[in-house]
């Protein structure tokens, strides 16, 4: 069922429980005028009728009585009254009688509607005898349908037009509802598009103020995820490219210097193979060339593992290794002084984090030397422990400082360093914060939710 056909309907409902309600008053309404109209109406006949009877008996003239029966029985139609009047003598009784009739010439009410309306009968009898067993009698009762009629004139427009509020206001509000509601279609589509990876879609501004903040929420979605693809898209080159920089550097390194190591050992092994009588002079200068070779090629193999991962992270542990990459790095760049402390137990980190910790380091490292020209870098690394239970079971934070030129974060789009840093913090469901202002360094700060070893 959808959202328009819904609202409708509970509009359409609420319209009709107010057209049933003010159906029930109206109808109340109009009863009780019938009901005190008609009464007033026989009340007031019957008073005159004894006012007339009762200055008659002043004369003491049964004839005058008379008289005064005679003068109603010849009155015509008269209004919401039925006026009987019984002749009586033994044993013969006549009857005459004078209805009321419609004065109105409009339609008649209908009888769901005289049922409704209509009092409960109201008969008043007033007897005047005459002589012996002669006597008048004279009826009054209520006769209601002239006073019905011209209620159901007036109620029936009310009713029409309540009729009409109702059927007007169920169709503003199925159109507004459509007209208003026609804007989810495209945020529909929009959703579908970038649910196939569709990220250039954008929704227009629409009228409606809710719907058009969801636009413009969307279309910063939109921004975000293609910005993040395009991100994607260039890490992914980028990993190809130093992948094949590596293994173009493994290859140069093999054939460079593994491979020439080798030939130079294979070469004094011949050398001494090719000696008829073998000189032991030659022969030590054989093998100090084969021993210092061999030396060689253990340094290249320990540079080329140290490069692949660092053989010490498993052996030693986080620390120690940041220790001896940050006092090798110091040594390399003389003009550039870092500085390392920590915090907490950090040891017992599983391996993904040490090497993806290690790693942004030896990244952020990288950026300095090449973009912040600092003379000064501080790397903290600490465990921020939980209050509830004193244990290092919250969050590793690593914060790096340099006091180099720095650069405006919203205007400057984060290079492929900070792209890897960010997707490295992003894998282990970590967070990453960038704060520098121009001429005032950069500080970077890292949070990671605690993994340790099982």
């Amino acid at each position: 069922m959808s959202l328009r056909f819904r609202l409708n309907l509970f509009i359409t409902i609420l319209f009709l429980l107010i057209f049933a309600g003010g159906s029930f008053y109206v109808i109340e309404i109009a009863r009780n005028s019938v009901r005190s109209e008609v009464q007033s109406s026989a009340h007031l006949a019957l008073q005159l009728i004894n006012i007339a009877l009762t200055s008659s008996k002043g004369s003491n003239s049964i004839a005058s009585q008379t008289q005064v029966v005679e003068q109603i029985a010849r009155l015509e139609s008269i209004r919401h009254l039925d006026i009987e009047i019984y002749r009586a003598n033994n044993p013969f009784q006549s009857k005459q009688s004078i209805s009321g009739k419609t004065s109105r010439g409009g339609p008649r009410a209908p009888a769901w509607f005289v049922r409704l309306v209509k009092p409960p009968p109201m008969e008043f009898t007033h007897k005047i005898k005459q002589s012996g067993t002669q006597f008048i009698e004279v009826i009054v009762r209520a006769n209601p349908s002239d006073e019905i009629t011209e209620v159901w004139d007036e109620t029936r427009g009310i009713l029409a037009l309540m009729v009409l509020f109702v059927v007007l206001a169920n169709v503003l509000v199925y159109v507004t509802l459509g007209r208003g509601l026609a804007p989810i279609e495209s945020i529909l589509r929009g959703l579908e598009g970038i649910e196939h990876g569709d990220y250039d879609l954008r929704l227009p501004a629409f009228n409606l103020h809710e719907l058009s903040r969801i636009s413009e929420k969307f279309n910063l979605m939109a921004g975000v995820l293609q910005r993040s693809k395009e991100d994607n898209r260039i890490l992914t080159q980028r990993s190809l490219a130093i992948q094949e920089d590596e293994r173009r550097n493994l290859a140069y390194e093999l054939h460079d210097e593994l491979g020439q190591s080798i030939t130079a050992i294979k070469a004094v092994a011949v050398s001494i193979e090719q000696q008829s009588a073998p000189n032991p002079v030659s022969v030590k200068e054989s093998a100090s060339t084969i021993i210092s070779v061999s030396n060689h090629m253990y340094n290249v193999a320990r540079n080329m593992m140290r490069r692949l991962r660092p053989p010490t992270l498993d052996e030693l542990g986080l620390i120690t290794t940041l220790q001896d990459m940050i006092d090798d790095w110091n040594s390399r760049h003389q003009e550039i002084f870092c500085s390392f402390s920590f915090n907490g137990e950090l040891n017992r980190l599983n391996e993904e984090t040490n090497i993806s910790l290690y790693r942004i380091i030896q990244e952020s490292l990288t950026n300095i030397v090449k973009h912040s020209g600092a003379v000064a870098v501080t790397i903290h690394l600490e465990t921020v422990y939980s209050p509830a239970t004193g244990k290092a079971d919250g969050e590793i934070v690593l914060t790096i400082t340099d006091d180099g030129r720095g650069f405006d974060v919203a205007n400057t789009r984060p290079g492929l360093g900070l792209l890897g840093m960010r997707e490295r913090s992003e894998a282990l469901r970590g967070k990453i914060q960038i704060d520098s202002v121009p001429g005032q360094g950069v500080t970077i700060t890292i949070t990671i939710p605690v993994a340790k070893n099982p």
